[in-house]
């Protein structure tokens, strides 16, 4: 088990607040397009002072394997911040979940393409299905921090990988600051990262959604496939998903 240390990020708050004002630098025209220059200013500086609040609180997992679940952890806490400034405007969960959903979009977008499918190909490798399969065939649960994780090895068909979240940091860690209305919100959030990095995810049911656990399955070559229970959310992924495809289309007539 991987423990957790509270206040690792103190000492790199200047680093990860530059890091958010590169983020929000992505989709600014974007939500000055929807609020007007002022309010998006205004925005932009309550959010990052949520942010910056929130810094010192974010739980870093120790050891290698914490590397991924640290940084989906400073993702929700940015999103937390969005949806706690959005909130102290009058802003629903889904509007607030929509400017996350676009910056992240926005930022994995930048990542190089080798560097994508690098990571595709090192995810779906025989090493790591070697890896699935020993921890599967052990049936134990694994904790790191705040999570308890189940691996499965899929057989192809339905599914390559899975992984069951039977405790998640981030629902724990969005809980304990004041997001249980946007929780299954962030869950969302690997819509666009799935979209972006190829993990073919499938997953119908989450923790935030009152499940008992979060059904990660990923299936290489796969389209993004994940839904929510909680009706409200459900209805954003739509809209959200139905404006892209959109767009998408009229950029395509628009080609020459």
């Amino acid at each position: 088990m991987s423990g957790q240390v509270l206040g690792y990020y103190s000492s790199r708050k200047g680093k990860l607040l530059t890091d958010f004002d590169e983020t929000a630098a992505l989709v600014r025209d974007s939500v000055v397009a929807r609020y007007g220059e002022a309010l998006a200013n205004t925005l932009h500086r309550e959010i990052r002072h949520e942010y910056e609040m929130l810094i010192p609180e974010i739980p870093c997992i120790k050891g290698p394997r914490g590397r991924a679940l640290n940084t989906f952890l400073l993702i929700t806490a940015q999103e937390l911040a969005v949806w706690r400034a959005m909130k102290g405007r009058g802003k629903p969960a889904a509007e607030a979940w929509e400017l996350c959903h676009q910056a992240i979009r926005a930022k994995a977008g930048r990542i190089p393409r080798w560097k994508r499918w690098l990571s595709r190909r090192l995810m779906f490798s025989r090493l790591v299905r070697r890896i699935f399969a020993r921890r599967e065939k052990l049936g134990q649960t694994h904790r790191l921090g705040d999570f308890q994780i189940q691996y499965l090895l899929g057989d192809g068909s339905e599914f390559d990988l899975g992984v069951n979240y039977l405790q998640c940091g981030n629902h724990r860690f969005a809980l304990e600051h004041g997001g249980e209305e946007f929780t299954p919100y962030i869950c969302m959030s690997d819509i666009a990262l799935s979209d972006a990095m190829g993990w073919g995810l499938i997953r119908t049911r989450t923790l935030a959604d009152g499940c008992d656990h979060c059904d990660f399955r990923f299936k290489s070559e796969a389209p993004t496939r994940i839904s929510s229970q909680t009706p409200a959310v459900q209805q954003a992924i739509e809209r959200i998903h139905d404006e892209e495809a959109g767009l998408a289309a009229a950029g395509e007539g628009q080609a020459p």
